[in-house]
Parts: C-alpha cells; sequence; structure tokens
C-alpha cells in the first residue's frame, strides 16, 4: 500500500533518510533517464524544493513531489522571460504571493503505470490548498504531458529546452481543480476541518434539519436555560435592531463574579476560535516552538502551522493508554519549548486530566531550568464535570497562563459564539478584540447561562447517563468504546468490519446520521476511528439503529 507523506525542507534533519532517497530517485531520472544534468560520482541529486510529499511502499520511496512558494520560484531560471511573463502569470487566477510552483513529479520507472504519479498531484493539490494556494504553475516534461493534462493542468503551446530535454510550461487553478477532483480529494484531513456536513445536506431548510441527527459537532442536546431564552424572546426586536455594549462590559462583570477572577485578568470575544486567531499570532511569532498534543482540538495545529508558521512539536497520546497524560516526559519536553496548549478535557479523545495543575507548577518552578514562557489550557468542556476545577484560580498567580473558555458546549450556546479568556495577558491582548465583538443576544444569554448552573447541572447528569447507555451499546455492537467525561464518545469500528471511518461516515450519512470521521484529528487515531456526540434521548436510541444496521448491512 503506497503511503504519502508531506514534510519541509526544515524538517530535513528528521527525514535524513528520505531526503537522501529523494536525492538518489532525481539522479537516477535527470541525470540518467533524461540527461538533464551531468553525471556525478556521488550518484545524487539534491532537490531544490521547500515542500516534499514522498510516495512510501513498504519503507521504500517509490516516488515524490516537490513545490516551492513565490519566495523560491526555480522555473524562471529555466523559462524564457517571454514565454514566463505571457504564458504563466498573465494566467494567475490569483496573486503571485498565493501562487506555488510544483518543482518535480517523479516516481521510480519500475512503479510507473500504478498511477502514482496522479496520487503526488492529487496530495500536493490538497497541501496547497490548505496553505492558501491560488495557482500552481510548473514545466512538465513532454513524455507525461497527457498525465499533467489529465490532473487539471492547462500546458502552454509554447515549449523550451533543458539540456536535451523538452518542458513544458503549465498552470492550474487551484480551485477549480479542487472541485473537479472533490471526490477523490478529502479536505476533512485539513486540521482545521470541523465537521458540520449536515448543512451541506439542509441547507437553510429548517424542516429537513428536522430530520437529521447531527452528531458530528458538539453542540449541546439541550437549550439554553429558560432565563436566557426568555429575555432573548422578550427582547428579541432589540436583540436585532440595537449595537450590544462595545466591550461586554457587564458579561465580563458577571464572569468575574461567578468565577473569582479579576475583571481586569477577563477578555471575551465571539467564540473561542475568535480568541485563538486573534490572540495567538500576538503571543507567539514564526520562530516560537510550540508543543501540543495529538490528538487534539485541530484548529490549534492550523493556527500554529498556517496562520503563524512556527514549528510544532506533537506530544502523542494514545488509545491503548487510554490517552492518558505522560506528565512528567510532557514537562520534560515542554522545558524546551516556548509554549505548550492543551485541552482539558481534550477533544476528540474526551478525557480529563488531573494533573495539569501540577503540570503548570512545574514548569514555573523556579528551581528547574524552563524556557516555556507561555502555557495555554483550553476548557471548553470542563464544566461537564461535576466540582471541577479550573486552572482559573492560578491566573492570578501565573503571568505566563492563559486559560481559554468557549461558553458554546457547555451553556447551548453555539449559535450565539461567545467564550472568554482568563489570564494576566488580558489587557495587552484586549486591543487586538475588535469592538461589539460578543452580540447583543449573546451577551445577554451567558450572563443568564452563568446566573443558572441548577439548570446546567441537571442537563449534565442527563448528558452522562446517555454516554454510559450508548458507550454500552457501542460495545456491544462490537466498537471499541474510550472512557470520557463529555458529551462525545471517541471509538474505534468493530474489528471484523469491511468499513473504514469515512465508509462508515458515507453510509451513516446515507440514512440521515452525521458523525466525526476522527482518522486525521491525532497521529495514533487511525482510519477506524469515529466520534459520536451525544444527542437527545430519542436521537440517541435513533442513532444506535442506524449504527446497528450500518455496521451489519
Amino acid at each position: 500500500m503506497i503511503e504519502y507523506n508531506f514534510f519541509e525542507k526544515s524538517d530535513s534533519q528528521d527525514n535524513r533518510d528520505i531526503i537522501n532517497q529523494i536525492s538518489k530517485l532525481r539522479y537516477d531520472v535527470y541525470s540518467k533517464e533524461l540527461g538533464q544534468y551531468d553525471n556525478n560520482d556521488n550518484e545524487s541529486l539534491e532537490d531544490p524544493g521547500n515542500f516534499f510529499i514522498a510516495a512510501i511502499e513498504n519503507e521504500k520511496l517509490v516516488g515524490y513531489i516537490s513545490f516551492n512558494d513565490n519566495q523560491n520560484f526555480r522555473m524562471v531560471d529555466f523559462t524564457p522571460e517571454e514565454i514566463f511573463e505571457n504564458e504563466i502569470l498573465s494566467n494567475l487566477t490569483g496573486d503571485i504571493s498565493s501562487t506555488f510552483e510544483v518543482r518535480a513529479l517523479t516516481v521510480n520507472n519500475k512503479y510507473r503505470g500504478r498511477k502514482i504519479s496522479n496520487g503526488l498531484m492529487l496530495n500536493a493539490l490538497k497541501k496547497i490548498f490548505s496553505f492558501g494556494g491560488t495557482d500552481i504553475i510548473a514545466m512538465g516534461h513532454v513524455n507525461v504531458i497527457d498525465l499533467y493534462q489529465k490532473i487539471g493542468m492547462s500546458i502552454s503551446e509554447s515549449s523550451f529546452f533543458v539540456g536535451s530535454a523538452e518542458y513544458f510550461p503549465m498552470h492550474m487553478c487551484v480551485r477549480t481543480t479542487i472541485e473537479r477532483y472533490s471526490n477523490l480529494i478529502n479536505l476533512e484531513e485539513d486540521p482545521c476541518y470541523h465537521g458540520g456536513a449536515s448543512w451541506d445536506t439542509s441547507g437553510f431548510d429548517f424542516s429537513i434539519r428536522d430530520s437529521l441527527i447531527v452528531a458530528d459537532v458538539l453542540d449541546s442536546p439541550f437549550p439554553p436555560c429558560p432565563e436566557a431564552l426568555e429575555v432573548i424572546s422578550s427582547q428579541l426586536e432589540r436583540c436585532c435592531q440595537e449595537s450590544p455594549p462595545t466591550h461586554s462590559a457587564e458579561l465580563i462583570k458577571t464572569i468575574s463574579t461567578v468565577r473569582n477572577i479579576s475583571k481586569n485578568n477577563i477578555l471575551v470575544s465571539s467564540g473561542s476560535s475568535s480568541l485563538m486567531f486573534s490572540c495567538l499570532p500576538r503571543l507567539l511569532n514564526k520562530d516560537s516552538k510550540v508543543l501540543i498534543l495529538s490528538p487534539m482540538y485541530g484548529e490549534y495545529e492550523h493556527i500554529l502551522k498556517h496562520v503563524i508558521g512556527c514549528e510544532i512539536t506533537l506530544f502523542p497520546i494514545y488509545p491503548e493508554q487510554d490517552f492518558l497524560i505522560d506528565k512528567e516526559s510532557l514537562i520534560e519536553i515542554s522545558r524546551t519549548q516556548d509554549a505548550i496548549i492543551l485541552v482539558n478535557p481534550n477533544s476528540p479523545t474526551g478525557v480529563y486530566s488531573n494533573e495539569i495543575k501540577y503540570i503548570i507548577e512545574e514548569l514555573n518552578n523556579s528551581k528547574t531550568k524552563s524556557k516555556c514562557s507561555m502555557i495555554w489550557i483550553d476548557e471548553t468542556y470542563i464544566d461537564y464535570i461535576e466540582d471541577s476545577i479550573s486552572m482559573e484560580s492560578l491566573v492570578s498567580k501565573y503571568s505566563n497562563i492563559i486559560i481559554c473558555k468557549s461558553m458554546s458546549k457547555c451553556y447551548a450556546l453555539s449559535g450565539l459564539r461567545v467564550a472568554y479568556l482568563a489570564s494576566q495577558k488580558a489587557e495587552f491582548l484586549r486591543k487586538y478584540i475588535p469592538p461589539w465583538s460578543v452580540s447583543l443576544p449573546a451577551q445577554l444569554a451567558a450572563i443568564y447561562a452563568l446566573k443558572n448552573p441548577e439548570y446546567y447541572t441537571k442537563n449534565y447528569n442527563i448528558i452522562h447517563d446517555q454516554r454510559r447507555i450508548i458507550s454500552e451499546q457501542l460495545f456491544e455492537i462490537g466498537f471499541t468504546v474510550y472512557p470520557g467525561v463529555a458529551n462525545f464518545i471517541l471509538t474505534t469500528l468493530p474489528k471484523d468490519t469491511i468499513h473504514t471511518s469515512k465508509t462508515f461516515i458515507e453510509a451513516c450519512k446515507g440514512e440521515n446520521l452525521f458523525v466525526r470521521d476522527a482518522e486525521n484529528m491525532g497521529v495514533t487515531l487511525t482510519n477506524k476511528s469515529v466520534r459520536f456526540a451525544i444527542k437527545n434521548p430519542y436521537e440517541n436510541r435513533k442513532m444506535i439503529e442506524i449504527v446497528n444496521r450500518v455496521i451489519n448491512t
């Protein structure tokens, strides 16, 4: 089976063996086979690409593709200036800054004819799309022009020679080609993919939505507290018509009182993603080194990799260990990092760690050398745990901790969008939050939700009962079910099923059940990993019926 592995040249030390195999393959093809370069004694030819996708079979390189961003275009060195200007740059659908150059599409001659080239190009296309690329340019060897055309490249009428090899300039619109190959390219593998495919099915036809079981996103299965609904309903016209308080002063005051946090240490915005996108780029830069868990909420990896562009260290947590954190190893590695980001309870595993306070204190132990200047803890699901102790209580003590709290999931406010940070850095970060960032109905609902904990505790208990029931039923069907504490369950498909997570999700979708493919949510998850959100009791019964039918069909 062919595996397609992406890496960057900056990671070459960790991929030295593959780099050496690429240099050998490039020499065999471009020097020996095509005569584009002179032979050399080392029989090695380094590829000048910055990004690589390697096709691997049984730990052996069988092909690769490399590509560069606009800072490192190489084809300008070979393409006549007039051709490059008139037949390449003039065809760009976006800006030159969002254009990528495919440098090499190379397959070992023993493996040609197995569509490995297609796999390499499609994987490169998907990766470039995730980088925000709008256009791809390349120079294609005359012998493989048909292949490039089938993949979606537009071929220039003019050609040129490099040595004795004839090449044609080529161009591709990324968006058009992505849409053309949408059945082959699974964009859900992007780290920031969130599910929500049900909206593609229903649009805003809510009669259709009423017929769907939406268990691929983690929205609350119960409504907001009656007090929140009453105030919004009674002031509905005003909620639509009037601008909200500019900086959510009353909401901040309520959070301060309920959570016992200084108002100066509280920052609110329209959901945790808004806070992450606004704040993390102000706290980190491209030179930062950041440790995150894997699996963990994918938005963090997306921001670190594609928005900030910093160095990421993944700390794997393993299903055979119930996804528990090896705290001593985590602390040791974190001391070498500029920052650490944790989600507790974790998503998608649902596991809660009671070691977070110990980790924070050890990383702030003045007797031990540590460069970790930021500890970001996402506690979106912590309220599901009875008598849970938030790390908010440590904010006044440690200047390097930031606690992120979405109010979407635990307070049934996903559609309204509201969240807050607790940190001594709040005053510094406040200028990066735009005015009116939290809508009037969201501010009102959040205030009343915080004031009615009894209502939510009652509903959390219902969720815990439903999670236990569903876990037992999935186990009886043959699923491996991992222990969790929130409103979702991470599982592995039954060992004897023919389904992968992808085919299982598609089969469920055919019966109006949407569940989450978890394969690409972490390095320790597989193509049998599936996550279920807990819904209301009626929907949960229907969900189990559908799952049973799909697995046993």
